[in-house]
């Protein structure tokens, strides 16, 4: 009964930072181009979604290493490769991400503070690691290989 609780938990928990965590994902998609009033609104919003993503992802962890143990999978591999594949995706997006912290942290600054933060940013490359890292996430939950 509790293995059924935590998936739920954990299922819901990657819904919920799916949803919040879009918002920011489609945000860095419009916000190539001139600066505007509207990137500046964007940019708030993005940051305003991590009210509900950064709790969601620490959620997801939190239930997936309990589901582990609960689930007697502590003794296989996948689902530590798992969490060692969801840590680097998070190193990876941090880093990758950091022009747009930078630009949220300037949008109160002038157009140039923003543009220039923003000059630098390649949200095509962090959409497709986060894609290609969802999918090797979800076979290694559905699948569980080894």
């Amino acid at each position: 009964m509790l293995y059924g609780w935590l998936l739920f938990l954990h299922v819901l928990s990657v819904g919920a930072f799916l949803f919040a965590h879009g918002v920011t994902g489609g945000a860095s998609f419009l916000l190539r181009g001139p600066v505007t009033s509207s990137t500046r609104t964007l940019l708030q919003y993005s940051q305003r979604a991590g009210v509900v993503a950064d709790p969601a992802l620490i959620l997801i962890i939190i239930t997936g290493i309990w589901m582990t143990f609960a689930g007697q999978w502590s003794s296989r591999a996948w689902p530590w490769v798992a969490l060692g594949l969801l840590i680097v995706m998070m190193a990876f997006m941090v880093l990758a991400s950091r022009p747009y912290y930078q630009a949220r942290d300037a949008s109160k600054g002038t157009d140039e503070d923003v543009a220039s933060r923003m000059a630098s940013t390649n949200p095509v490359l962090v959409a497709l690691v986060g894609v290609i890292g969802l999918v090797l996430l979800f076979g290694l939950m559905v699948f569980k290989p080894f």
